[in-house]
């Protein structure tokens, strides 16, 4: 294995507005891209939520209902920003789990 050490002045950022979307690397200095790469950073977002529900309809008899919730995502740049970030996570496509559990006291 052979190891290349680049300097600063021979990588160059690619951006798109204010996001660095990729890299440009100039190998042998003589002004053309001789590499490209994507942006390494990334973000992952992820909210997990659950609800349980609890009667107990008679002695020793319950019944359960419980909702599950889970988002995630991950975007492309890898710095945060507290309202784009939060508001994302709820654009995110839910995943939605529902259960019922039911017990039933046979006895007396």
């Amino acid at each position: 294995l052979r190891k290349v050490a680049y300097d600063a002045t021979q990588l160059t950022e690619v951006r798109s507005g204010e996001r660095v979307t990729a890299y440009s690397l100039d190998a042998d200095r003589d002004g053309d891209e001789d590499l490209r790469f994507p942006n390494p950073d990334f973000n992952f977002r992820s909210l997990r939520g659950n609800a349980v529900l609890r009667w107990e309809y008679r002695p020793g008899s319950t019944l359960f209902l419980v909702w599950q919730q889970n988002r995630g995502g991950t975007v492309s740049f890898g710095d945060f920003e507290l309202g784009r970030d939060v508001g994302g996570i709820f654009e995110a496509q839910p995943d939605n789990v529902f259960v019922v559990k039911v017990n039933y006291w046979l006895g007396r």
